[in-house]
């Protein structure tokens, strides 16, 4: 199963986020988890490629189970997510990544944002684990082949 992490990174008073243009969607910055490595290395790591950023303490918000569907010419996918929050502590931000553009978003602004509809809804929660400091959100998300959420469901943790 490949474990990938992702980041709501506080800056500036927004949230930092990724316009990829393959799918033409907003995320967090983040990504694979390389062999060996810690997932608070992992969100670091990614977090300043992807950005610029250097993060001081990250907080985990969520752990989820990703599962794809079969298509044609292609098996089931099986991802972990860890889910983390912190604050941006260095670094000068990107205007564009190897991603796509890299923006502050106002916290407000996000419900307009064309996201993935569970991505959505993780960074929903991630928000809520942040605000209150200390609650991990765990997670299941079912996507169809086609990449669209069928199902969902998510638990808080202590």
């Amino acid at each position: 199963m490949q474990i990938i992490v992702n980041c709501l990174v506080r800056w500036r008073g927004g949230i930092v986020m990724l316009h990829k243009p393959r799918r033409g969607l907003w995320f967090l910055p983040g990504g694979k988890v390389e062999p060996g490595e810690s997932w608070p290395d992992a969100v670091r790591r990614e977090v300043w490629e992807e950005t610029g950023l250097r993060l001081g303490r990250v907080t985990l918000c969520g752990v989820h189970v990703l599962v794809t569907a079969p298509g044609p010419g292609r098996e089931a996918v099986y991802r972990t997510l860890a889910q983390f929050a912190g604050e941006a502590a260095g670094g000068e931000l990107l205007a564009v990544s190897k991603e796509g553009e890299v923006k502050v978003i106002r916290e407000e602004q996000i419900a307009r944002l064309p996201m993935d509809e569970g991505d959505r809804i993780m960074l929903e929660h991630t928000l809520r684990a942040a605000a209150s400091g200390g609650v991990v959100w765990f997670g299941r998300f079912e996507y169809g082949w086609d990449e669209q959420l069928v199902r969902w469901r998510a638990e808080m943790g202590a």
